[in-house]
């Protein structure tokens, strides 16, 4: 008798530490469950990479806006156009002393001059080159850092650039360069902030110095640091819609999908 009742204690027992141990799967089941739900939830969530250079320009005056600041001698052609990469206020910041500046130019063969100069009363001249247009599209034209033709701009001083196209070679002989065709526009070079040095220090990849300054309203070396991009990937499309992201911010629709062609 006292066997057959420990029998059946013994199968009690199992039953109970069966559903007891059922019961500690279940409930570790649903902990789990919804941690892991989480991670794959965030893992198909799409990476919109559009969505981070977000540049707002500073509150900056300059005497003229990108509109006027373009001037068009009577003899230019009429297809002739430079547009100008910068804000519709027609001014913008950098961090370092040699600055690139680009613009978009509609015709092949163009010889154009860039030229540099301190904005004071005598103008003083800076950097100036010239060069030839091979295909329409943006160009780029570096200070240079190096040899004798070295340059910098000082921090806290305003800077004064222009893109131009003598339409008239002979006024323009005689010293009289109201013929030509040309765009201008600021930079002032200033002083990093603390938290932007250690941005740029501690972080060499290229998209996220792109994004420190764009945050930081460093306009001329966000664009710089995106060109550079896209001329060692030009079949990016991420790159190519973060370009055409940031041109159409600052109203520059007209020639965000225009291609990157020449340096200087």
């Amino acid at each position: 008798m006292e066997s057959v009742k420990f029998i059946e204690f013994s199968e009690i027992m199992k039953h109970f530490l069966h559903f007891a141990v059922l019961s500690i799967v279940a409930l570790s089941a649903t902990a789990i469950l919804p941690s892991w739900s989480g991670l794959l939830s965030a893992k198909s969530a799409p990476i919109l990479l559009s969505q981070n250079v977000n540049f707002k320009p500073p509150d900056v005056t300059a005497p003229d806006n990108r509109q006027g600041a373009t001037h068009r001698g009577t003899t230019c052609q009429n297809d002739l156009s430079i547009v100008p990469l910068i804000p519709p206020s027609n001014s913008g910041l950098t961090v370092t002393d040699s600055p690139t500046f680009f613009a978009y130019v509609s015709q092949a063969a163009t010889p154009v001059e860039f030229t540099l100069q301190i904005k004071d009363t005598q103008g003083t001249k800076i950097y100036q080159t010239a060069f030839t247009v091979d295909k329409p599209g943006v160009v780029g034209v570096k200070i240079p850092t190096d040899g004798d033709n070295k340059k910098s701009l000082e921090v806290g001083k305003e800077y004064q650039w222009s893109f131009a196209v003598i339409c008239n070679p002979e006024q323009a002989k005689l010293g009289d360069r109201s013929g030509d065709y040309f765009v201008e526009g600021y930079v002032q070079r200033i002083e990093p902030e603390s938290t932007l040095k250690s941005e740029l220090a501690n972080n060499p990849d290229p998209m996220a110095r792109a994004i420190a300054y764009a945050k930081n309203e460093i306009w001329y070396d966000t664009v710089a640091t995106l060109a550079q991009m896209r001329r060692k990937a030009p079949n990016d499309a991420k790159l190519t819609a973060e370009w055409r992201q940031l041109l159409q911010s600052q109203k520059l629709d007209s020639v965000a999908d225009k291609p990157l062609v020449q340096s200087f």
